[in-house]
Parts: structure tokens; C-alpha cells; sequence
């Protein structure tokens, strides 16, 4: 179930039905706006003439995917539409179980980046029958989504665009695995075949390239997360150990295992077990980062204990660290504060950086997360998603908000909407 509008007096409950800030904020600004255009008091002339200040407080009261078609108003509104359309802001695609009464998969969560605000629900492009039976792998930077599922024998990777609906196949040998979106530069990702990795990436417009390396014993399975920085393919296996491949060097492509110690070294168990499964490999501003979520137990916990969940359930989200892969010194370094007016998007399935000051309402130096709950079996439940934002400075959680509540699985991804 989808989480939607704040329940009068309690901020903790939530009523089913999506709000839509774009209606609210058109019914109440109607009359007001008429009587102003009418008069000549707002502008001094029709709609088409209020001052810039005036546009921009009426547009950015509602998301730039959803002001969209208000660009046939007036020059004026299409100029700031067109403008804020410009820099996108990460939204959360969040994958649903199919309806087969709909044609669609997914919704689409336009989020405020400063405020618990309620969500608004932006409807997904995302076809049902494109995607039955594959999961959402990540999230490309284009803001295309990746779907695919090695069980069911895959040889495509499906790309998805769900805001314009635009979508691509790629054919790849048959998976061993999911493919493993890279996070950061253009579009790539990693399938691993057998006995080898190939590496794939679109080199402009819709063609896509891909090299494949020799694994050399190194294992093919084991594949965490993957950075991509200035063409070269950081990967993280499960061990906590760092390979490299240059993608930019002429063939063949080698693969080799930095000396960096494991990120096991910087955890003691059995925080060192979970290092590598809640963790993320980023680029960001030409540096690899390691991403670890700091967990601790729910206070609701005794709620739980009767059903057989995983420790994992039990936990929480009450921090983040950072470290930095400094390869010339062949160690990992703690980040305490994010550089270059930066911030960090971080998923399941999808993990970015970008420049705060190019994204409306982004804090630097924060963590945007989205908390993931697995879905239980034995009480076949989903404890639902909920997104948040960490701040470095104050080495704390600002604030957390539910996406969606306890019920099918489901699971959230940030992306970058492209139209």
C-alpha cells in the first residue's frame, strides 16, 4: 500500500490515498490568481505578465515532473518549467507487485529533499507486460531503470525510461547472475557470463559497446557493488577486496585485485559480515567511495520476536559511514565530512553522488537513503520502505518518511528522471 497524506494530529499514521500537491495547490491558488489577473494587481496584466517571483512561487510549489505540462500556460512558465526540467531531482521508483487490472508497473515518488512532506505520486511509464517476472536491477545515470532475472534464463537486460516510457533491450549471453548497474559516468553495467565479466556501456545515443575480461580465478559470483570513475570499473566482492578493470586501456582487458585491505579489516564481527551486504561502491567528484549503512535495533523489536525474521529485520537505520578508496596509498581512509558540495543518493539497487547546489532543495554534505525492510515469508509481509536524510555535520538522522506501508513486497530506488 502506498503511504500518502499525514492524518490530522498524528504525524505517524497515514491514510492510503496518494496526495497530489499539484491539484491542491491549483484549487487553491485559482481564485486568487484570477481576481489578481483581472484586477492588474499581480503583474499589473493577465496571468501571462506576473512578475518572475510570483511564476516561481506558484511553480515550485509542485515537482518539476509534475509542472510539466504547464509549459503551454504562458512563455513565462515555461521558461522556469524548462529550466527545472533542466536539473533534474532524484525521485524514488518504487517496484510493486503486479496488478494485472493495470498495464502499468511501479509508481513514481516525487519527494521533498528538506522536509518530511508527504510524497507526491507521479504515475509510472513502466509497462507490466515488459516486466513480468523480472526484477528492477538499478538504476541507470540517463534515469533509465534496468530490469532483468538470471533464474528465469534472461539473455536481455530490459531498459526503462518511466517517465517518457521510451525502452531498450540489450541481448547478453546467459546471466549467472544479475547484472550489477554501475554507479557513476555514462550508462554500464557488468553481466557475468560464463567464465568471463563483460563489461558493457552506451557509447552515445542508443548503441552500446561491451568488452569482456577474463575472470583468472577471481570468483564471478561475488560481485557487491561497482563504481565506475572515468572509465574505470571498481569492483567490490562480497570479501570486502577491490578489483580493478580499465576499461579505457586497450584490449585485452585485464583484471586485477588492489592491494587495498578488505573493508573487513575496519569492522569487528559481526558488524564485519554485513560490511559488503550494506554497503554501496560510489564515484563522486572523481573518487571511489565505500557507502555503510549504521544500523541498531528497532525499539519496536518485541513485535517482531515470535516471527522468524532474518537479524536483519530487527535493525534500523541510525547512521551512515563513509571511507575513501585512496589507491595510491593501497588503503581505505574515513570520510567525516563530503567534499565539493556534494551529497549522496542511496539504495538497494541504486547508489549516486551529486552537486547539492544543482539540485533544488538538496543539503550538502547529507546522505538521502532509502530503508528497506525484507519480505517475510512466514508472516508474508512486507514491513514497507521508508526514505530519510543523514547529515554528516551532525552525525545524525533528520528525519524519516514512509514511502510505503507494511503489506506485498515492494522495494524503492532513487533515479535521476530524464524527459
Amino acid at each position: 500500500m502506498l503511504a500518502g497524506e499525514l492524518v490530522s494530529g498524528n504525524p505517524s499514521k497515514w491514510q492510503c490515498q496518494p496526495t497530489n500537491k499539484a491539484k491542491a495547490v491549483a484549487s487553491s491558488r485559482t481564485d486568487d490568481d484570477a481576481d489578481d489577473a483581472s484586477s492588474g494587481e499581480a503583474g499589473g496584466g493577465p496571468v501571462e505578465l506576473l512578475p518572475l517571483h510570483l511564476t516561481e512561487k506558484i511553480l515550485y510549489r509542485i515537482s518539476p515532473l509534475a509542472s510539466a505540462h504547464l509549459v503551454a500556460v504562458c512563455k513565462p512558465w515555461a521558461a522556469t518549467v524548462s529550466e527545472r526540467l533542466a536539473r533534474p531531482v532524484p525521485h524514488l521508483f518504487v517496484y510493486l507487485p503486479a496488478d494485472h487490472g493495470s498495464d502499468r508497473r511501479g509508481v513514481v515518488f516525487s519527494v521533498s529533499m528538506h522536509s518530511g512532506y508527504p510524497p507526491e505520486v507521479i504515475p509510472s511509464r513502466v509497462r507490466l507486460a515488459d516486466t513480468n517476472g523480472l526484477g528492477c536491477v538499478g538504476a541507470m545515470p540517463s534515469g533509465r531503470l534496468a530490469f532483468a532475472n538470471f533464474c528465469w534464463c534472461e539473455t536481455s537486460v530490459l531498459l526503462v525510461n518511466p517517465i517518457t516510457g521510451a525502452r531498450q533491450r540489450i541481448h547478453v549471453e546467459k546471466l549467472r547472475g544479475n547484472p550489477v548497474i554501475a554507479a557513476g559516468g555514462a550508462d554500464s553495467f557488468v553481466s557475468i557470463g560464463i567464465g568471463e565479466l563483460m563489461f558493457w556501456r552506451r557509447s552515445g545515443g542508443e548503441e552500446w559497446s561491451k568488452r569482456s575480461v577474463a575472470a583468472g580465478g577471481y570468483p564471478l559470483d561475488a560481485i557487491m557493488s561497482v563504481a565506475n570513475c572515468n572509465g574505470r570499473f571498481y569492483i567490490l566482492d562480497k570479501e570486502g577486496y577491490v578489483f580493478l578493470v580499465d576499461a579505457t586501456a586497450p584490449p585485452p582487458l585485464c583484471i586485477e585485485k588492489l592491494p587495498a585491505a578488505s573493508l573487513f579489516d575496519w569492522f569487528a564481527p559481526p558488524r564485519s559480515a554485513l560490511a559488503t551486504e550494506y554497503g554501496h561502491l560510489l564515484e563522486s567528484g572523481g573518487e571511489v567511495l565505500f557507502v555503510r549503512r549504521v544500523l541498531a535495533s528497532k525499539e519496536d523489536y518485541r513485535e517482531i520476536l515470535f516471527c522468524r525474521h532474518g537479524a536483519d529485520e530487527l535493525l534500523s537505520i541510525v547512521g551512515f559511514e563513509v571511507y575513501r578508496l585512496d589507491v595510491e596509498g593501497r588503503r581505505w581512509t574515513e570520510v567525516k565530512e563530503l567534499a565539493g558540495d556534494r551529497a549522496l543518493f542511496v539504495s538497494p539497487a541504486s547508489s549516486f553522488a551529486v552537486r547539492s547546489s544543482d539540485m533544488e532543495g538538496c543539503r550538502s554534505n547529507c546522505i538521502y537513503f532509502v530503508d528497506k525492510k525484507r519480505y517475510c515469508a512466514q508472516c508474508k509481509r512486507d514491513d514497507g520502505n521508508t526514505w530519510g536524510v543523514y547529515s554528516m555535520e551532525d552525525r545524525e538522522v533528520l528525519f524519516k518518511q514512509a514511502v510505503t506501508e507494511q503489506g506485498a513486497c515492494s522495494s524503492a530506488t532513487w533515479f535521476l528522471p530524464r524527459v
